[in-house]
Parts: C-alpha cells; sequence; structure tokens
C-alpha cells in the first residue's frame, strides 16, 4: 500500500505493533508501512465505526472499520493509540458551574478524578450533540464529555440546565 491512495480499506487481519521508540507501525499483506497516526473518523458521534490511518507527514494511507474485530495484539496496540489521542474524561458529577467575571468555572468530578477547569465561551465551547450528549472544551483546549445528561444526579442536571 503506498501514501496517497485514496479510498484504501485496510483490512482486519493488517498486524499493529510498535517499535523501540514507540512509533506505530502495520503490515499488510506483507508489505510495512510506518510510522503512522491512527485517528478516529467520527471521535464523538461513531467512535468505533472507522479509523483513519496516515503517515507520520500526515498523508492519508487507508481507513479501517470493524477494527475491534483484529488480532489481540494489534486491538490493544491501536486502542492505546486512539486512548492517548483522545484523552475525553467523563463528568459523572458536578458540584458547581459558576460565572465569573466572563468564565465558567466548573468544579466536577470524572471518570479520571476531580477537576476545575474554565469555560471562555458558552456557545463555541460548549457543544451539545443531542438534547443528552455534551462536550465541554475548557481554556486549554481540553475536552469533557457527558455522554447522557439524564444519567447524571437531579443536582448536576439542574446546574447544567440554569448555566448553559
Amino acid at each position: 500500500m503506498k501514501a496517497g491512495q485514496s479510498g484504501m480499506f485496510i483490512s482486519r487481519e493488517t498486524r499493529f505493533w510498535k517499535d523501540s521508540w514507540q512509533h506505530l507501525y502495520m503490515e499488510v499483506n506483507g508489505e510495512v508501512s510506518g510510522p503512522l497516526d491512527i485517528q478516529r473518523a467520527f471521535p464523538l458521534t461513531a467512535p468505533e465505526a472507522i479509523l483513519i490511518i496516515a503517515d507520520e507527514k500526515g498523508r492519508y494511507l487507508g481507513m479501517m472499520q470493524d477494527y475491534k474485530e483484529m488480532d489481540e495484539a494489534s486491538l490493544f496496540v491501536v486502542e492505546r493509540e486512539l486512548e492517548q489521542g483522545y484523552f475525553l474524561p467523563r463528568i459523572l458529577k458536578i458540584y458547581e458551574i459558576k460565572d465569573q467575571l466572563s468564565l465558567l468555572i466548573w468544579r466536577v468530578e470524572t471518570d479520571r478524578g476531580p477537576r476545575q477547569f474554565e469555560v471562555r465561551n458558552r456557545r463555541a465551547d460548549i457543544r451539545w450533540f443531542s438534547d443528552t450528549h455534551v462536550v465541554i472544551q475548557d481554556a486549554d483546549g481540553n475536552k469533557y464529555e457527558i455522554p447522557n445528561l439524564s444519567s447524571l444526579d437531579i443536582a448536576s442536571r439542574q446546574k447544567v440546565e440554569m448555566e448553559v
């Protein structure tokens, strides 16, 4: 597979691994490509649907559907790589949302522990993907997710509804 070929679907039989410098490589039909960059095509709306694979210079190499069906070792490497690229803590509880000098200060509990962050622009930095799915970007560019607003406790939901 050569860089620049468009529309190439990469087979689930593709093998992925990292070298000793932690660069990602793949082997497709006996041909090795890498170092690689791998990303989700639809990280928020369909995170497991399609992966986009590019070389280290960002040139498109292909895409992969149903990546969860590849061999266990490759799946482990790919999922670790995706995890590093998509740090998206889920908000489990909202302790406080305070409006202070045109900033919203959020104090929350996430699946990765307690966090406090600032949101500069309600319209640009708080994105609703449905009536219940919200992604918040803080002033440093970090993103936090509420996958289902109705799964939060009543006090947390009320804070979101009043401030956002």
